[in-house]
C-alpha cells in the first residue's frame, strides 16, 4: 500500500469535495475531537454486493456537482445518506447520516455497499473513508483496513 502522504494527495479534495470543505486544500485531518482522525480504505470488490436491504428498502443516488448522494430509503422516506466523490480508480466515501429511530448498524453497511457499487461502476477500486476514531464505526461493514493516521496541523 502506498504511503500515507501519497494516497491523501489523490484522496484529499475528495474528502473535502464530500464535506463540502477546504481545509483538505491546506492540510490533513477533518478532525475536531483530539486533532485525529484514522483513513481507512476497502477494495470495491470487497464490499458486499447487492446491498442486503431492509424490507421496504430501496436505494436512490443523485449527482451534486463535486460529489453523489445515496440515500437508503424505508417505504419512501430517507433513512440513511452518504456521499461519494470520485479520482482516478479511487473514491472517497462519508458525511454519512442516519434519520433519527433507525439503527446505522442495520442501514449501514446496505448504504456502504451502495456506495461501493457506485464507486466500482465509475471504475474505483478502492473506496476511502476517514473517521474520528482509532477504528471504523461498525456500520462500515468489514473489509476495511487502516491506511494511517491524520493529524491537524
Amino acid at each position: 500500500m502506498p504511503a500515507l502522504d501519497e494516497i491523501w494527495n489523490s484522496i484529499g479534495p475528495l474528502w473535502a469535495a464530500v464535506n463540502e470543505s477546504e481545509w483538505a486544500e491546506s492540510g490533513p485531518a477533518p478532525s475536531v475531537d483530539g486533532g485525529e482522525a484514522t483513513v481507512f480504505a476497502a477494495r470495491t470488490a470487497d464490499v458486499e454486493q447487492p446491498p442486503q436491504l431492509p424490507e421496504g428498502g430501496d436505494v436512490v443516488g443523485a449527482p451534486l456537482g463535486p460529489y453523489d448522494a445515496v440515500e437508503v430509503t424505508l417505504f419512501g422516506r430517507a433513512a440513511a445518506r452518504g456521499r461519494i466523490a470520485f479520482g482516478d480508480s479511487v473514491a472517497v466515501v462519508g458525511h454519512f447520516d442516519f434519520e433519527k429511530g433507525t439503527d446505522p448498524d442495520v442501514l449501514g453497511p446496505a448504504l456502504v455497499s451502495a456506495l461501493a457499487e457506485e464507486a466500482f461502476l465509475e471504475g474505483a477500486e478502492v473506496i476511502y473513508t476517514v473517521v474520528e476514531a482509532s477504528q471504523a464505526p461498525s456500520y462500515l461493514g468489514t473489509g476495511w483496513t487502516e491506511a494511517g493516521r491524520l493529524t491537524r496541523s
